[in-house]
């Protein structure tokens, strides 16, 4: 083993309390990853451990997910750091264990104040915002305490309201979060993302025939990339009412916009939430066929495909549409050869089969999303 892949094991180590020494930790490992939306079997796993006979190196892509669950954007990235010797990349153990307790007795003011003492040792604390918000947002109005103090700080309302956006929300809580603690004290692109939001699971509801303008939908007022994202994922939803011949006009000019809004991105990721949210507003329409001419779009969208890059969210989506766009072309479009197991990341917070239902007929009736695209492993 590298002495990178070393120091990985011991951090899985310290994070998940299961020692990685034999094929039975790398079993309950596994077990573990997929609680959290990580498909790694514990085979591979045992490989990369040095636990197997078979010496194969490791996929780029597993060594990413396995540096994305401690925070980290990728394993590349996790290198760096510890090449570094960067204190400030490693959350103290005893710190975490408190925060991990605190989650399991559900003592949740205690949880979301050990979170934010994470915050202030590593931004790769982000990655616990997880399982804190699956708590929180279980019912809002018993957690106040906890969620007024999140919404009380810098760093708790970047890190944790805006880190985990849940976008299924089917109790309502997280957008009642949004607005009852995070909303009052909010900046202008926060109060823009709000209103973005809510503007979204509205439609998603209701359906309106006619949609009113929205200033929040002018890409010129807002504020990043992500917000400018959001408003061309809701015109392209809009675009499902317009009348018919007015609709080829409107697609041309969102695939315009949509365009120069990659033109604006400065790396990667910003990249995916625009083409992730363009394919999920598309899809919803039911717009592939307008699309499927346009050159610089698919091979923005195919530029995606084996990036060393994991957020489900966005990647499904752009998936699923480029699959539309194979029955609706002559020439094949190449499959992700990178995304063999790719599902919606949401699922993995739905608990109870009425919510599994209700995931299951929002993203397959409305968006298009296949079913075995949801939980493939």
């Amino acid at each position: 083993m590298t002495e990178e892949i070393i120091i990985l094991k011991q951090e899985l180590k310290k994070r998940t309390g299961i020692s990685l020494d034999t094929v039975l930790g790398c079993k309950r490992l596994d077990a573990w990853l997929k609680l959290r939306g990580v498909y790694i079997s514990y085979s591979t796993l045992s490989r990369i451990f040095g636990l197997s006979t078979l010496v194969i190196k490791p996929r780029e892509r597993t060594l990413d997910e396995l540096a994305a669950i401690l925070g980290y954007p990728n394993f590349k990235e996790f290198a760096r750091l510890i090449s570094l010797g960067n204190s400030n990349a490693i959350i103290p153990f005893d710190l975490q264990f408190s925060f991990e307790h605190a989650i399991a007795e559900r003592q949740l003011i205690k949880a979301a104040s050990y979170y934010l003492e994470m915050l202030e040792h590593s931004q790769t604390a982000k990655v616990f915002s997880k399982d804190l918000a699956n708590e929180l947002y279980k019912d809002a109005s018993n957690n106040r305490q906890a969620l007024s103090l999140l919404a009380s700080s810098s760093v708790g309302r970047d890190s944790f309201f805006l880190t985990f956006i849940d976008e299924d929300d089917l109790k309502g809580n997280y957008r009642k979060s949004l607005n009852r603690y995070f909303l009052p004290d909010a900046s202008e692109a926060e109060t823009q993302f709000v209103e973005l939001f809510s503007l979204r699971k509205e439609f998603l509801a209701i359906e309106q025939l006619k949609w009113k303008d929205s200033s929040v939908l002018e890409l010129e007022n807002l504020k990043n990339i992500h917000l400018k994202s959001r408003a061309i994922e809701l015109l392209f939803m809009r675009a499902k009412n317009v009348r018919v011949v007015q609709r080829m006009s409107e697609v041309s000019d969102l695939l315009e916009r949509t365009i120069l809004l990659l033109c604006e991105c400065s790396n990667r990721f910003e990249e995916l939430a625009v083409l992730g949210r363009f394919a999920r507003g598309v899809l919803y329409a039911g717009l592939p066929h307008y699309i499927a001419d346009h050159k610089s779009i698919i091979k923005a969208l195919l530029s995606m495909l084996n990036q060393p890059i994991v957020d489900f969210e966005f990647q499904i989506p752009i998936y699923a549409l480029l699959n539309k766009l194979n029955s609706l072309q002559e020439t094949s479009i190449p499959q992700a050869s990178s995304w063999p197991n790719a599902y919606y990341s949401s699922a993995i917070f739905l608990l109870s089969k009425e919510q599994r239902k209700a995931h299951e007929l929002f993203f397959t009736s409305k968006v298009g999303i296949h079913k075995s695209f949801l939980y493939a492993y």
